[in-house]
């Protein structure tokens, strides 16, 4: 028996992008520490084939450079219940999560970290009145840079899991994405 089922398994990696762009806090499932998940949030670059963060020195992640990594990425989720979704027998749970499994690598060179930032800045800002590292003196930047462990995690592999009630029947499916739409879940756009 797989687990998860291969109804649940999500292959479209457009979908699983959309979900880390959109939910981009991450566990990161750190081997062999005393501190075994960290909580961070990471973005792609541009090419996709990289997540890219950075840490305060007292992060277990920076005892880490060449290390293998899993990361989960949880993205909406709901409980559902059959006094809400007609022909819903149990109560279920949804969800929808992205897993990656790659290698750690510290960025060192100031001109890489100053665009892994920006490429951050660019995703987590608002449009409106975002915060800009111009604002800062290359002296500030240069101490913020020394301080601070960039990194990339090359993605090796992407898989996700959509647990989207797809062993129900196609009625039953939309009145789940019906409901959660009423509730403003965001996970209704991804029945």
């Amino acid at each position: 028996m797989s687990y998860p089922r291969s109804a649940f398994s999500e292959q479209n990696t457009e979908r699983l992008w959309q979900l880390i762009d959109e939910h981009p806090l991450a566990t990161l499932i750190v081997p062999n520490s005393d501190t075994p998940f960290v909580h961070m949030s990471l973005s792609l670059n541009h090419d996709k084939t990289h997540l890219l963060g950075h840490a305060n020195p007292a992060n277990p992640l920076t005892q880490l450079d060449k290390a293998q990594l899993q990361v989960l990425f949880r993205g909406p989720d709901a409980y559902l219940s059959p006094s809400e979704v007609k022909g819903l027998p149990l109560p279920t749970w949804d969800y929808a999560t992205a897993h990656i499994r790659g290698q750690l690598t510290q960025i060192t060179d100031p001109e890489e970290k100053r665009a892994a930032l920006c490429q951050q800045l660019k995703q987590f800002e608002s449009p409106v009145n975002p915060w800009d590292m111009s604002v800062l003196s290359d002296n500030q930047i240069s101490k913020l840079f020394s301080q601070l462990f960039f990194f990339k995690i090359e993605i090796e592999s992407i898989t996700g899991t959509f647990k989207l009630s797809q062993n129900k029947s196609d009625e039953t499916r939309q009145s789940i994405a019906h409901l959660l739409e009423t509730q403003g879940n965001p996970l209704s756009r991804y029945y």
